[in-house]
């Protein structure tokens, strides 16, 4: 069902040429940089960018075209990205469908004849150009990768920031990158379909418990449509239960899972200045009080606690050991820096086991052992890694000791730490350990129902449309021109057999002297430049109009109101120039009626088709080779025996 829109691939992309421009990322797309674009339309607006790209190389067959961006992330060390643009020519493609636009309830859209995708590739594809796959279904690929289809509207594919391997943007700072594009250029409508994980903890869970919304709802997306068939007032009654869920209920059965649970939550408790009553309060808490901790900040802990923060195969006697001969070997350097390499042929001397040095190197960074900070860094010139042992009493405030007990457990507290709390609560409540809640009673079973269907919704849509456009239509009014929102009623083939309306409108900027007959043809122009299967499209009327060719559209037609051309094409069969065209039924047993992305089985009877998981198979597993519904099963089984 999952099938690539485009497989490309880039060979040898350049590295910066001399003299090439480069583009603050921070700013790229922001108002007048590169330049302010002007049209109402993505159509109009591409273009200009473009003209700022630099032409790379085109496909082996004609399907597509490129353009790269240079961006600098960062002048002290100078750090880039390249931005790469690639228009595909969608009659030249393997796959003119969208899926995407299927999913996510767009199936009724008209193909366009291009696509844009906007990609930015990770650090090492773009060094070494081996090869760069622009790949529908290939989530890791990129560190960013957006697609938007000529007519504005478009789907957000996949962000990768420090979370999914980047080393030098986050996931914040790409969402932004890509708003700022998308605002410039005026898109339509963007979808994505939110996966987004940090730590091992689905994001539309963890944010959606804190504060009562998705991760993605900061840049204005929001539901778009149900997996499952999960309703919004079922998605949003399922937030609310999760964000307001008693801890005086929830911690005691907790605490029969795990020992720890009590400890964490009395632990927040007595930081926090006030008192924290439900889980989302809890949540919300843990997560702005990591984001107030510096990121380098102390690690104490003694010899031991390297075992406790680490999965180790020695004993914690040995890594004791390993750890008190580094200590020392770094303390006979006199506080200087010396190098990763320097340490471990020291303590090579006593410690035979190189993998367990290794280990303990790697553990030590940063932590606090006895009254020292055991420092690491990269030194800058040599690229060395390098160590050195720092006296506490430097660091640490002269009342550390004092009588503030919060001011204690704060300084001790580290962002690994409330990570490692975070993750630690969020298994034991929405992981497999926390099933055991549908079993506890009646009031804790809905916790883990809620959660389901909270992972249930991942489709979301952001309508830029009302956010970017409204103020350039106020602009182009002031001028001699007028902005009308144009729909086509198309005819099929040469009998009138069948007659369809397209669902959205497009912006047709004609001058305030134009005539009805000038109307007509820029909407025939228009509509034939951005839709595949309207190259012979024929306008022959306005619905609504029964006036002369030769009248004045600014006297004749009401402006403020939508206009609907009437026209014809020679296409006999629709289906074939939409989106989401598909010949196949859905009924599954949770109400899905059409394709939401999930994975779905077709009986081998009745053809019909449901989601595996309905059916109970795992996403893990394999699909059974001969698969009957439910219906179908029935059926054969009610069958009277046949008697040889």
């Amino acid at each position: 069902m999952m099938r690539p829109m485009m497989v490309l691939s880039l060979e040898n992309l350049p590295k910066r040429k001399r003299g090439e421009v480069v583009f603050k990322f921070e700013s790229f797309c922001e108002s007048g940089y590169p330049t302010r674009f002007t049209g109402l339309s993505f159509r109009e607006n591409i273009g200009t960018l473009l003209g700022f790209g630099t032409a790379e190389l085109t496909g082996a067959h004609g399907e597509a075209k490129f353009w790269s961006f240079q961006l600098e992330l960062n002048r002290h060390p100078p750090t880039f990205v390249k931005l790469v643009i690639v228009e595909e020519d969608v009659k030249k493609s393997s796959c003119r469908q969208c899926h995407f636009c299927r999913f996510i309830g767009w199936g009724e859209h008209l193909i366009c004849n291009k696509r844009f995708h906007f990609v930015l590739p990770r650090k090492e594809t773009a060094i070494h150009a081996s090869r760069l796959f622009i790949e529908m279904h290939n989530q890791k690929q990129h560190l960013m990768h957006g697609v938007v289809h000529l007519n504005g509207f478009g789907h957000l594919l996949s962000i990768n920031g420090f979370s999914g391997g980047s080393e030098f943007v986050s996931g914040h700072q790409l969402l932004d990158f890509w708003d700022r594009i998308c605002l410039a250029l005026c898109v339509r409508k963007i979808s994505l379909s939110d996966n987004a994980k940090k730590d091992n903890m689905y994001l539309r869970l963890l944010y959606g418990v804190a504060y009562g919304k998705t991760w993605f709802n900061q840049w204005g997306y929001g539901f778009a449509r149900p997996n499952y068939a999960v309703t919004y007032e079922m998605y949003s009654q399922s937030i609310g239960t999760l964000k307001s869920f008693p801890l005086q209920l929830l911690v005691p059965q907790l605490a029969c899972q795990s020992r720890e649970i009590p400890f964490i939550v009395a632990k927040y408790q007595a930081i926090s200045s006030q008192r924290l009553v439900t889980l989302g309060e809890l949540f919300k808490f843990m997560l702005e009080f990591k984001s107030r901790l510096p990121c380098n900040s102390l690690a104490p802990m003694d010899y031991s606690g390297i075992i406790s923060e680490n999965t180790s195969r020695w004993s914690a006697k040995r890594v004791e050991m390993a750890a008190r001969v580094i200590v020392e070997a770094l303390k006979r350097s006199e506080l200087r820096w010396v190098t990763r390499q320097e340490v471990r042929d020291t303590a090579r001397a006593y410690i035979g086991d190189t993998g367990l040095l290794d280990f303990v190197l790697k553990s030590l960074g940063n932590h606090v052992v006895g009254n020292y900070i055991v420092r690491r860094m990269v030194n800058p010139v040599t690229k060395v890694l390098e160590y050195c042992l720092e006296d506490l009493s430097s660091v640490l405030p002269p009342n550390v000791n004092g009588n503030n007990g919060r001011m204690r457990v704060r300084l001790q507290m580290t962002r690994v730490q409330v990570i490692r709390d975070l993750s630690h609560l969020y298994r034991q409540i929405f992981g497999e350990s926390g099933q055991g809640l549908l079993h506890a009673n009646e009031t804790l079973s809905v916790v883990p129902v809620a959660a389901r269907m909270v992972m249930d919704t991942k489709h979301f849509v952001k309508d830029y449309h009302s956010q970017g456009v409204e103020q350039k239509i106020m602009e182009v009014a002031y001028h001699d021109y007028v902005n009308l929102n144009c729909t086509i009623r198309v005819k099929i083939g040469a009998k009138d057999s069948t007659t369809k309306q397209l669902p959205s409108f497009e912006n047709v900027i004609i001058s305030k002297n134009a005539t009805v007959g000038e109307l007509k043809l820029e909407v025939q122009r228009c509509f034939r430049e951005i839709y595949l299967g309207l190259n012979n499209f024929m306008v022959e009327s306005i619905v609504g109009f029964e006036g002369l060719d030769s009248y004045l559209v600014y006297d004749s037609i009401n402006l403020k109101s939508s206009v609907i051309i009437q026209g014809s094409i020679e296409q006999t069969d629709i289906t074939s120039i939409l989106e989401g065209s598909n010949d196949i039924v859905v009924k599954c047993a949770c109400g899905a009626r059409d394709e939401d992305g999930e994975r779905l089985v077709c009986c081998d009877i009745c053809e019909v088709w449901q989601h595996t998981r309905c059916f109970g198979v795992s996403d893990t597993d394999e699909v059974p080779h001969v698969f009957l519904c439910n219906r179908c099963e029935n059926d054969i089984v009610s069958l009277d025996p046949i008697n040889f």
